[in-house]
């Protein structure tokens, strides 16, 4: 590797790294906060199931009835899983020192002195 590309590979694992950790974290914090909601319910956990039915059925209402707010919930949503987003672009810039064989081209011409053999039939 040339220094420009060794010190391009090193940025490239850093930021990757660094990446994933944070996006690790900040999915661990929400799923440990979303633990303790439904642990603060105790027994009553168990209507959390129906209210979310009746909830993704009143969203569906709200989309075939209302499809302009229901833009607004549609960015909300996606919005809610930029940690994800963020551990795959770290995964991303790390694919090369993870998988370095991946990276290696697939139909690499290998040179020979043997003659093509003839084929028989």
């Amino acid at each position: 590797m040339t220094p420009l590309e060794n010190k391009s590979h090193s940025l490239n694992n850093s930021f990757g790294a660094g990446l994933l950790l944070f996006g690790a974290t900040l999915s661990y914090l929400r799923i440990e906060n979303i633990t303790q909601h439904i642990a603060a319910y105790g027994s009553e956990a168990l209507g959390l199931f129906p209210a979310m039915g009746l909830a993704a059925a009143r969203l569906l209402q709200e989309l075939t009835l209302n499809p302009a707010s229901a833009l607004s919930g549609l960015v909300q949503f996606l919005l809610s899983f930029w940690p994800v987003a963020i551990i795959f672009l770290g995964a991303l810039l790390l694919r090369k020192s993870i998988f370095p064989i991946a990276c290696l081209p697939v139909f690499a011409e290998q040179e020979s002195d043997a003659k093509p053999q003839p084929v028989r039939e």
